[in-house]
């Protein structure tokens, strides 16, 4: 009896070890499964305590909100979760957007994640950390400036798990203006070159200049970083101080002091003088950032009001309709997609728009009623025997790749007979106030307010010039390039139009233009250029997108000598719309 008992134990202990190994084998899946079902609980629990998620969906998503909830279809999707419905628009079903989130306090959460020592004893960092104090008006301005891109970049940043003080390089950058550009031609909120921007996919062109748009800059600036702190082996200071300079310029300033056998840290390197001072810029302002009550600043909040979203579209837009859609003013929209040119989205996309988070289920909404071939204006244009390409193009105000572009063509030759397709804008061109037509057109508009009376349109002639055309109508040269917008040298093209206004003494305190004509000029920024060893004025000019003429009329020293030298600094004058 014993022994039949003890063999029931040994075979009911056999039958509980091996439950419990198979129980263990499901252990990890269970865990694993466990993990990914929780997952979006654990995001809405670190939301609640202030902590944005960190996860990465693994999709080409565009968030600019702080939660990671499934947004519209109007958005980049990101979510897997079904909310309410809203009306179709095309062959797209747009979804009502979660309510915004940003932290309660925004800069306690980024300042919580910033991991880079600051190296508060170098006396460089002092320097910097002594002048921000020192003007605590210029951080109140960008940060209030950057209220509209700071979640994004935010959430930008940790998604490429970057170090989170780089959400303030745009400070050092541009200040948080996306029209900002530089001597270098950087240009935007993370001031890209040309060549740069191209390697990392971002477009420019006629049409757009992704450059100034917030995701496009935002997406190609940590894709580059990331490739830096590849390149550095995530010595960051390194990885900035190529952002700045070039990694070929750190790489040769390493190889220097490795032949010295120095110490190849960014404190003890050769580097340009901006470089030196780029780094301890970013740190004293991550300083102030991570303690302002130390130095008694007051940071601005960061509000829900400012929250944005990029809206998708499935085709080029009229941004005038586009505004009424979405029931915001033009200029609002402008300035929320700074890196559209002209009047219009690209044709090529990206079909997406920024606009105010509140607006988007109106924008579903409006879109859903409006067909799309209305959605912009085309007119025909039969080619005449003896048109070009380039004269059309000048006709409609369009550059030749981009009618080139819209009507498929290989290259410039055209057939008299055969039809062009010119996409027009839907309003008059004073409408879109900071287009490049849109500013000539409101240049006019304030001049016939000034004068009381509309100009005189004048087509120049083979041989004519802005000096012989004001002589003949007795007005001062000056002010006949003010008139249209040209630079007092500029040459002129037969066939082009002027305009010539009848000028009459009018008191100065009533000729001051209306707040809203201001905005003609708002995309031109005057730049500082050092000339280099080889400069020459037609170089320069080609090099900014400018002529010659115009770069002499901002530098009256240039007519007191005969040769450009090495060293002069020139006062460059550009329109930051212009494709470079």
């Amino acid at each position: 009896m014993q022994t039949l008992s003890n063999r029931l134990s040994y075979s009911l202990g056999l039958v509980c070890l091996c439950l419990v190994t198979a129980a263990c084998t499901q252990l990890p899946q269970q865990a694993a499964s466990t993990q990914k079902t929780s997952a979006p609980l654990a995001a809405e629990h670190q939301l609640a305590t202030g902590v944005m998620p960190t996860e990465n969906t693994g999709r080409q998503d565009i968030n600019f909100e702080s939660v990671r909830k499934a947004p519209p279809t109007a958005f980049l999707d990101i979510g897997d979760s079904q909310p309410a419905q809203c009306p179709q628009t095309g062959n797209k079903t747009c979804r009502v957007p979660d309510q915004a989130s940003i932290p309660k306090d925004f800069w306690a959460h980024l300042r919580g994640q910033f991991n880079l020592a600051l190296h508060l004893n170098e006396p460089q960092v002092q320097a910097q950390l002594n002048w921000f104090i020192a003007n605590p008006d210029y951080l109140t301005r960008v940060f209030k400036r950057g209220a509209l891109y700071l979640p994004h970049i935010v959430t930008e940043v940790q998604k490429a798990d970057l170090p989170m003080e780089f959400v303030l390089l745009p400070v050092i950058e541009s200040a948080f203006d996306p029209f900002a550009y530089s001597s270098g031609r950087a240009s935007g909120l993370w001031q890209f070159i040309p060549s740069t921007a191209r390697l990392y996919n971002v477009n420019i062109d006629w049409w757009y200049d992704g450059r100034r748009d917030l995701i496009d800059s935002t997406n190609a600036a940590t894709a580059f970083l990331l490739d830096l702190g590849q390149t550095f082996d995530e010595d960051w200071l390194l990885a900035l101080a190529a952002y700045n300079a070039g990694p070929g310029t750190v790489k040769k300033a390493m190889r220097k002091n490795r032949t010295r056998q120095r110490s190849e840290a960014f404190w003890q390197l050769d580097l340009p003088r901006e470089t030196k001072g780029y780094i301890p810029k970013l740190l004293a302002l991550a300083a102030i950032v991570k303690r302002p009550e130390q130095y008694n600043i007051t940071l601005p909040d960061i509000v829900p009001e400012t929250q944005i979203v990029a809206f998708e579209l499935d085709n080029q837009i009229d941004l005038a309709l586009a505004a009424e859609l979405a029931e915001i003013s033009l200029e609002q929209l402008y300035r929320l997609n700074p890196g559209f040119n002209q009047w219009a989205t690209h044709p090529m996309g990206p079909h997406r728009l920024i606009i105010p988070a509140k607006q988007v289920e109106v924008m579903a909404e409006n879109l859903a009623l409006q067909p799309q071939d209305g959605q912009m204006r085309w007119i025909q244009h039969q080619i005449r025997a003896g048109e070009t390409l380039g004269g059309i193009a000048q006709h409609y105000d369009m550059s030749v790749n981009a009618l080139t572009q819209v009507n498929h063509l290989e290259g410039p030759q055209i057939i008299a007979g055969d039809i062009l397709i010119v996409p027009t804008p839907v309003n008059p061109p004073l409408a879109y106030g900071l287009s490049s037509s849109g500013r000539s057109a409101k240049r006019r508009q304030h001049y016939e307010t000034r004068y009381g009376a509309p100009p005189q349109n004048y087509r120049v002639k083979p041989g004519d010039s802005l000096w012989s055309i004001a002589k003949a109508h007795g007005i001062k040269v000056g002010q006949l390039a003010k008139w249209n917008g040209l630079a007092t040298r500029a040459p002129l093209r037969a066939g082009e139009n002027l305009l010539i206004f009848n000028e009459r003494p009018v008191d100065e305190r009533q000729t001051t233009a209306p707040a809203s004509t201001m905005n003609a000029e708002a995309t031109l920024r005057s730049v500082y250029y050092r000339v280099r060893q080889g400069d020459s004025l037609s170089k320069i000019a080609a090099r900014f997108n400018t002529t010659v003429s115009a770069i002499e009329a901002e530098n009256a020293f240039l007519n007191r000598q005969k040769y450009l030298q090495p060293g002069d600094q020139l006062t460059l004058v550009l329109n930051v719309r212009k494709p470079r």
